[in-house]
């Protein structure tokens, strides 16, 4: 979410907060930096030709501050119909691949979960795409009943945690029930979802301490480099 255009999303507004948001991630230790801007139909209607045109722009501005920075393109899906379509006419900007599956963010809406969302992604499985579960953290169903994320990690989504989730920036509610997604083996990475400077900056390293005080260092290194490498695999702006 860092293109200069700040009507792509809910991103950095300018080009300036968006380059000073690369350095702050590169002080953090990142080294592969995926801009995942939302494709939400209704509210931020991108498409994946305009998203890899607003990418290219922005790795020249990137580069020509020689930041220090590996930038792949990704996108974090709103759950919906419309995916369907996406899916059959290949325009999705996938994240990368995994075990013959093209990944991609998928995203639900802070309060419930769509009927039939069970079915779309056993449509999507069957496609051979395979959703990432952002944030579910943060959805007030999957907190209240944490069955109903059990169903799609039953069917093979990995689980994606938000960083600052696990210190508190979200609430102490979402903050128990990320450290408990920890404990229990359910999540598979942790990322920064940073939007701007003022309140959601990148923070990777933070989380990633969080987590190694809940898990070990190994395991919450996992987390932030090794299954996130594996998801991103094969991404075609590598």
């Amino acid at each position: 979410m860092f293109y200069p255009n700040c009507n792509i999303d809910d991103g950095a507004s300018s080009l300036d907060e968006a380059l000073t948001m690369l350095k702050i991630a590169v002080d953090n230790g990142v080294t592969t930096q995926v801009l995942t801007p939302h494709i939400h139909m209704g509210r931020f209607n991108n498409t994946k030709q305009q998203l890899e045109q607003a990418f290219i722009q922005f790795k020249e501005e990137v580069d020509k501050e020689n930041i220090q920075i590996k930038l792949l393109l990704g996108a974090e899906l709103r759950i919906g119909p419309e995916i369907m379509t996406m899916v059959s006419s290949n325009q999705i900007p996938w994240l990368g691949e995994y075990q013959d599956q093209k990944t991609f963010l998928l995203e639900f809406p802070r309060n419930d979960i769509p009927y039939g969302s069970d079915n779309l992604v056993r449509w999507v499985l069957s496609n051979k795409y395979l959703p990432i579960i952002v944030h579910p953290e943060r959805n007030s169903t999957f907190m209240n009943h944490p069955e109903k994320l059990q169903v799609f990690i039953d069917l093979g989504c990995p689980i994606q945690i938000t960083s600052c989730s696990l210190t508190g920036k979200f609430g102490s509610d979402v903050q128990h029930f990320a450290e408990q997604l920890l404990i229990d083996e359910k999540v598979s990475a942790i990322a920064s979802d940073c939007h701007n400077l003022k309140g959601r900056k990148p923070d990777i390293l933070v989380g990633f301490e969080h987590a190694k005080a809940l898990i070990g260092e190994q395991q919450a290194s996992t987390l932030v480099n090794l299954i996130p490498n594996s998801l991103i695999h094969n991404n075609k702006f590598q």
